[in-house]
């Protein structure tokens, strides 16, 4: 039977468990289960198999309980404040420091029991003149072995190689004692042989790298383990782009092999062009030499490679050669003339004011579709809102006379109008002298009034004046009076009078408003046999008035003229 595995899930209130009794198991079912069973380990596949996982899965089911040693702590009588007292000053700047923790704590190599051992042995017969070798100068020595050859040969343990003592000599000379020296060629004898025996390994505590997947695969003391990389997924499409990589890259080396033929010919054309002229050049050579032996003379172009010359041509009239062009207009392909496309000033005016016609036009149609279905009951006309700072006034009318031209001869021919005089008595006489007192009882003189004549609604004449005196208000334009008699205390709304403007009342009060003059203007008057007639009981109404015509306004002077114009 094949082994499954069963993945173990958390229990919830949701799961439905069903409820067996002893006798309802059966045993072998349950061996089973229990033998043949596998349960998640939640790890990858390749790493169920590691040692220390297994052990911890075997003894998961085990309630025996492990517990690190650890030495009982203990009251200690040292008093350590007197054996190191601490003479250290806090100074006011940062600590700066640049030494590493292999520098503070000065050798990094630590004597074993085999160390120790040899030294004794060592000291018990040391060589003449040297002395004991003491166990720091003993560490020193090892240390600079063990520097060297990490420096040298970081892979010793790779191919068993071993530094050699005259490469060691440069280290011992800086520990600057000569008495080191002395003992250090058999503490390298000793080295060498603990190194050998380790497998050429450092002997100092360093980190476990990984040398060999398969058998540092299960060596829970390996660091920095390589990277495992995964097998790419093999897909359609990737097969395809594969595929086309391979065609691209075989175009490209065939396409590098036929420039390669290519160029192999061409060298091989240069090569056979070098020997024939080589051998024109011996023949050249050899025929001058024969022509010289016979005396023969005559032209050496047979020994000159000759350029084939080239013939001019004859050059031919400038008139015959070039004629004169013509400058032609280009003609359209409908047959008009360029000139038809100019646009007259007069065109432009025309249509400019076509155009301002057409938007009075259309301004007109538009205000009479808005005031359609509406009735005009306005009174007066509606004045423009005052605004602030155009307090404008008219220009007041002033007469004056004009100056008569001086008598001449042609003056009779003079086509002169007979304008009025000025005389003597019309210019006020000039005081002698003249002064005012400050008097504080005389009121200001207000300014000329002036007036202005307007024709209104349904052919009615207004006049309008400025410059009479108003008297003064303490409140400025801007307030209003709605807010001066309001109180900030009363909360309740203003009381609103209803009045119904049909009532009786209101009617009688509306009759007792005396009626405006403007009203029966250009009425005829009532003959008394009309109201004679009316008294008797027959009302006559009189005739309809006829539409008189208005007369022209009075002409005004020119000098009137001009300064309205101004």
């Amino acid at each position: 039977m094949s082994s499954r595995k069963v993945r173990v899930k958390k229990l919830t209130i949701k799961t439905a468990l069903p409820v067996l009794r002893e006798d309802q198991i059966d045993a072998t079912e349950y061996e089973s289960l229990l033998t043949e069973s596998q349960i998640a380990t939640g790890v990858d596949q390749t790493e169920e198999n590691e040692y220390h996982l297994q052990s911890i899965l075997k003894e998961a089911g085990t309630s025996n309980d492990q517990e690190i040693p650890v030495p009982p702590p203990k009251e200690s009588d040292i008093s350590y404040d007197a054996l190191y007292p601490a003479i250290f000053h806090k100074p006011s700047s940062y600590i700066r420091f640049s030494q590493t923790v292999e520098e503070c704590i000065s050798c990094q190599y630590d004597m074993t029991t085999e160390d120790d051992e040899f030294l004794k042995s060592y000291n018990s017969n040391p060589p003449a003149g040297a002395g004991a070798l003491s166990e720091d100068d003993f560490e020193r020595i090892m240390e600079v072995f063990e520097d060297t050859a990490t420096e040298q040969t970081p892979f010793a343990a790779v191919d068993n190689t071993v530094v050699g003592y005259d490469m060691m000599v440069p280290g011992l000379n800086q520990l600057g004692s000569t008495t080191i020296l002395l003992h250090a060629k058999q503490i390298y004898e000793y080295w060498k042989s603990k190194r050998q025996e380790e497998g050429n390994k450092p002997l100092h505590a360093t980190i476990k790298f990984e040398t060999h997947q398969e058998t540092d695969d299960t060596d829970p003391y390996v660091c920095f383990r390589r990277r495992e990389v995964r097998q790419t997924r093999k897909t359609r499409s990737r097969d395809t782009k594969i595929a086309e990589t391979l065609k691209r890259f075989r175009r490209e080396l065939e396409d590098g092999r036929h420039l390669v033929l290519m160029a192999y010919e061409r060298e091989m054309m240069k090569r056979d062009l070098l020997q024939v002229d080589r051998a024109i050049f011996e023949e050249r050579a050899r025929l001058k030499q024969i022509k010289t032996k016979m005396g023969i003379k005559g032209d050496d172009e047979d020994l000159v490679n000759q350029k084939p010359s080239q013939k001019r041509k004859p050059a031919e009239a400038a008139g015959a050669q070039r004629p004169a062009t013509q400058v032609r207009v280009p003609v359209r392909p409908d047959g008009r003339s360029h000139e038809q496309d100019l646009v007259l000033l007069s065109d432009q005016l025309a249509e400019k004011e076509n155009e301002l016609r057409n938007e009075i036009e259309t301004k007109v149609q538009n205000h009479r579709r808005w005031n359609q279905n509406h009735i005009d009951l306005t009174r007066d006309p509606l004045s423009p809102v005052k605004e602030l700072g155009m307090e404008l006034k008219f220009r007041p009318a002033k007469t004056q006379y004009l100056m008569t031209p001086p008598a001449s001869n042609s003056a009779e021919s003079m086509d002169i109008d007979d304008a009025p005089e000025p005389m003597q008595l019309d210019k006020p006489e000039l005081p002698v002298f003249q002064f005012r007192g400050a008097d504080f009882g005389e009121t200001p003189q207000n300014s000329q009034p002036a007036f202005r004549r307007r024709i209104g609604r349904l052919q009615r004449l207004w006049i309008d004046r400025r410059g009479l005196s108003t008297p003064a208000r303490t409140d400025t334009y801007e307030y209003s009076d709605r807010w001066k008699y309001d109180s900030d205390d009363e909360d309740d709304e203003p009381l609103v009078y209803e009045v119904d403007p049909f009532d009786t009342r209101a009617l009688k009060f509306r009759a007792t408003i005396p009626l405006s003059p403007y009203i029966f203007r250009g009425r005829p008057t009532v003959p008394p046999e009309a109201v004679n007639g009316a008294a008797n009981g027959n009302r006559v109404l009189p005739p309809p008035p006829q539409a008189q015509p208005q007369p022209p306004p009075p002409p005004q002077p020119a000098v009137q003229q001009a300064q309205a114009a101004s």
